[in-house]
């Protein structure tokens, strides 16, 4: 993913897994490898309302907590919150109109439909809310398909500086992220069924 942002034309990369820092620490790690490439790591926080996304942390936060003490976990360990894809219906919660407990919203999101990404963008502009976007790139394809401009990403987003671009993720793309995870979530599903039959094994 790292090389790819860089034949880019990247200056670094935000690596936000789903509720586990370790690939943006290792992320960081790496990046020392390449000269001026900059690796910051955070986290998708899954809160009880929606995704978050913590930007400059090196240390996971709980699942399943409300907005308001998600947002306080990551301003404690000196990260950004952003609302992430709130008004999607792609995901079985988004924000919504908690996005605004956050410091930063997801205007565009490059894996998003059109409708949430302009619904998020309104009510930003709205409610003059510091504005982002992502390629919530699962592989490294699409690194880049959407982003910020900024020099320092935790100050910029918090402060409404950064700037945002980017484009939709292609449909084939798309469709191949599905299908893989769609075939996870099957492969789950019988290893938790057989788990639980073992267990009703005397």
């Amino acid at each position: 993913m790292i090389e790819t942002a860089i034949k880019k034309g990247l200056g670094g990369i935000i690596i936000t897994d789903h509720d586990n820092v370790k690939g943006g620490l290792i992320g960081k790690k790496l990046a020392k490898a390449y000269k001026g490439f900059i690796v910051i790591p955070g986290v998708e926080v899954t809160s009880y309302s929606g995704h978050i996304l913590a930007i400059g942390i090196d240390e996971n936060i709980p699942k399943n907590l409300s907005v308001e003490e998600t947002v306080e976990r990551i301003h404690d360990l000196g990260g950004v919150a952003v609302a992430s894809h709130p008004f999607s219906k792609l995901v079985r919660k988004s924000l919504k109109g908690e996005c605004l407990k956050t410091d930063a919203i997801e205007v565009f999101n490059a894996t998003n439909k059109i409708g949430a990404n302009e619904r998020a963008l309104l009510f930003a502009r709205t409610n003059k809310k510091p504005q982002s976007a992502g390629s919530d790139a699962h592989w490294a394809r699409n690194v880049g398909d959407a982003g910020i401009i900024c020099d320092n990403p935790v100050e910029d987003l918090r402060k409404g500086r950064a700037k945002i671009f980017g484009d939709y993720t292609k449909r084939w793309d798309l469709a191949r992220f599905m299908i893989r995870k769609f075939k996870r979530s099957v492969k789950w599903r019988i290893s938790r069924e057989r788990k639980v039959h073992k267990k009703n094994i005397f």
